[in-house]
């Protein structure tokens, strides 16, 4: 293995199949990770097993395996687990959830190395179905616990995996709305992505939709179907036909209400492309809808666009191309302004940016040390996006000593505590020996809006 090959690797994390996708720096599209030598299901159930009164874990394919035919401790839903700190007990033994979920990863992670060391990772972006503090929080602790650099791994949403892969296609597909459309056999979540032409850069925005009520059928039904008539252990050919006939039946009006659905949806959204994701659409039972979504679109069925996505943001963050600086990405995790204040730096008042819009609010941490220019508080400048008045924020330095004009050194560290809350904190610097510090701090939190 060359070890001098770099790569980007994008980490699909969810409770049922993770998928994990990478990217060689030279190359064009990114490859993504088969287990258990099925070509024809791409990436690994998320789960552990433990062997019964031995320390002994396997995960993926080969815990589905020792769970079915050996009745081994089964673990799922360990992103959860990790979420809710909760724990779970085996044989009187006690583990919580997210060290079972920095083992599983670690498993993956050596399951990647038959193609991808660990030493050969430029970028690894984990992505999730959302992010919220805990699941930032989950996602920390597991970048502390891999052996990855902290400074290497990046996470993101997946609203924001879609916007990365959609823009890495043909732009007709994108270029004005599309919509992504993921059922997990439960759940169907619509991803409608729309490109705003009217800013500069545009702007791509991405509405989530969650549609509850949308009955698919169980994989079990799709057997039973597709499994042809024994005629010789039947003896009863009559009823095999009617049942077959109900389940034909019922698998066609859960097609029709598909179908309604995805029209309520699209009839007033000129969507050029439509994607189906997740295990709610396979087993080719959904004809009447596919059928409706070719009307006027193109239709795309798949499994890995959220790590694939995650393997394009990694990339566009290390080799930034036109496309990064035409296109510009507004989730509910990335900042909708620009922050920034007026210094004087020799004698001349110059804008110092102190956080880019567009970028996740929990990646910021900026810190800067500047003279006071005069007065007794410090202006800050904040810049919508969509093109809204600016508006400035006034931090009172209550307290602080008397002096001359630009001679109070301050040191200020911004940080966020959501997309649209700053947290400030200033110090007190002094100048030198003329004005010792006075070791005052001072701190604050303001909500954007």
């Amino acid at each position: 293995m060359d070890q001098a090959t770099r790569y980007v690797v994008g980490y699909d994390l969810n409770d049922t199949l993770t998928q994990i996708s990478y990217f060689e720096l030279n190359n064009d599209a990114p490859e993504t990770l088969v287990s258990g030598g099925d070509n024809e299901r791409l990436g690994i159930p998320t789960l552990l097993c433990k062997r019964r009164k031995v320390s002994q874990w396997s995960f993926g394919t080969e815990a589905v395996r020792l769970i079915r035919n050996e009745g081994e401790s089964e673990v799922s839903k360990i992103l959860s687990l990790a979420k809710g700190e909760k724990s779970i007990t085996i044989d009187g033994e006690t583990f919580e959830g997210i060290d079972l979920l920095i083992l599983f990863i670690r498993k993956s992670l050596n399951l990647l190395s038959v193609y991808v060391s660990v030493d050969q990772i430029e970028t690894l972006v984990f992505t999730v179905p959302t992010l919220d503090k805990a699941m930032i929080g989950v996602l920390e602790r597991v970048a502390a616990a891999i052996p990855v650099e902290r400074e290497r791994i990046l996470f993101q949403s997946y609203s924001e995996s879609v916007y990365y892969y959609m823009i890495h296609q043909q732009q007709e597909l994108w270029e004005t709305e599309s919509a992504v459309f993921d059922h997990d056999g439960r759940t169907m979540t619509c991803y409608y992505m729309r490109m705003n032409h009217r800013t500069t850069p545009v702007v791509g925005i991405i509405d989530e939709f969650t549609f509850d009520d949308v009955k698919v059928p169980d994989p079990d039904m799709l057997t039973d179907r597709d499994d042809p008539d024994d005629e010789e252990s039947s003896g009863d050919k009559g009823k095999i036909r009617d049942e077959k006939e109900a389940l034909e039946a019922a698998i066609d009006e859960m097609d029709e209400g598909l179908q309604d659905v995805m029209h309520g949806f699209l009839m007033s959204r000129p969507i050029r492309s439509a994607y189906l994701l997740g295990n709610g659409f396979d087993g080719e039972w959904c004809k009447k809808t596919i059928r409706y979504l070719c009307m006027g679109r193109r239709v795309f069925q798949g499994k890995n666009m959220y790590s694939k996505g995650a393997c394009h943001y990694g990339m566009d963050k290390l080799k930034p191309t036109e496309l990064n600086e035409k296109y510009i990405f507004l989730g509910k995790d990335k900042l909708q302004f620009n922050l920034g204040m007026n210094m004087n730096r020799k004698d001349k008042e110059e804008y110092i940016a102190l956080a880019d819009g567009g970028e996740n609010w929990f990646d910021i941490s900026t810190t800067v040390e500047f003279l006071l220019a005069s007065g007794h508080r410090v202006e800050l400048i904040v810049t919508p996006l969509d093109g809204k008045e600016i508006r400035k924020i006034n931090v009172s330095l209550d307290g602080i000593p008397g002096r001359p004009d630009k001679t109070t050194r301050l040191k200020m560290k911004i940080s966020f505590t959501s997309g649209d809350t700053v947290r400030i904190h200033i110090e007190d610097l002094g100048f030198g020996e003329i004005f010792p510090t006075s070791n005052m701090k001072w701190d604050t939190e303001v909500k954007i809006v």
